[in-house]
């Protein structure tokens, strides 16, 4: 078969300076790509400051009624052991609230095989603040299973549509529903929250870049938080899975991750 770049070292010599340029752009890309998700993450944890702080604040203001009382009864075992337990139950609180948000933003790389069961907990920490405080009912329906994608990335994923979940039931409470199962070496996980729903003005946007809504009654027309969504998609497509979503107004939201399973481990003989 005639090659023509064979016989034309000029061209052929223009088309490799032009894989060598394409190669430089795909590794910029990438690069620019996980700077992206990096930002996103400290977008998130940015949106979780004020909350954070807030129950943070919650928690010392009574550690520090706790140890008073203890110091200015020293002849009262019985009420400074009381005082101790709950000074260091709060204590332990804060740590867990500061272990996941760390865990949340630390760099480096990640396993590429994550455990949901371990994901949804490290999201459910960084909240801060439980669900119950906000009068919502959480629903686990799931066995542990691993999913074929870092587990930061999937932390990073249920972390976002919780938080959208959670802002958009703030106003009167609900249930979020977490459920998950195996079919076809593919994880099925389902999202659900009895929130408003999304708004037809934004559904045609809700997976663009920058898509803002805030459900907070009064504030329909102010710009909120961003989403996570874009993020959200590209770190499950990354994945090779997909991310969709059905909604009605007044009863709620359910994002569809579908995701490849992890392949079992190989145990050595």
């Amino acid at each position: 078969m005639h090659d023509p770049l064979r016989n034309d070292p000029m061209k052929l010599a223009h088309t490799q300076e032009l894989l060598g340029r394409l190669g430089i752009l795909e590794e910029q890309f990438s690069q620019a790509q996980e700077g992206l998700e990096h930002i996103q993450r400290l977008a998130t944890l940015g949106t979780l400051s004020a909350m954070v702080a807030h129950e943070l604040n919650n928690i010392l203001t009574p550690l520090i009624g706790y140890t008073q009382l203890a110091l200015a009864n020293p002849d009262n075992p019985e009420l400074s052991h009381k005082a101790l337990q709950k000074t260091l139950a709060g204590a332990q609180r804060a740590a867990h609230i500061s272990s996941s948000l760390l865990g949340f933003s630390r760099e480096g790389a990640s396993p590429s095989r994550a455990h949901l069961e371990q994901a949804v907990d490290s999201a459910l920490g960084c909240l801060a603040r439980s669900l119950e405080s906000d009068a919502i009912q959480l629903v686990r329906d799931f066995e542990d299973v691993e999913v074929a994608m870092p587990q930061i990335g999937l932390e990073q994923v249920l972390l976002n549509l919780i938080l959208n979940a959670k802002k958009a039931m703030a106003s009167g409470g609900g249930k979020l529903k977490i459920s998950a199962r195996s079919v076809d070496n593919t994880v099925r996980i389902d999202l659900s929250d009895t929130g408003g729903g999304v708004p037809p003005q934004i559904a045609e946007h809700l997976f663009e870049p920058f898509s803002t809504h805030d459900p907070t009654p009064g504030r329909q027309d102010q710009k909120g938080a961003g989403l996570g969504l874009s993020i959200c998609r590209t770190l499950i497509n990354n994945a090779g899975g997909q991310v969709s979503y059905t909604s009605e107004p007044g009863k709620g939201t359910t994002f569809h991750l579908r995701i490849p399973q992890a392949k079992p481990l190989r145990q050595s003989v």
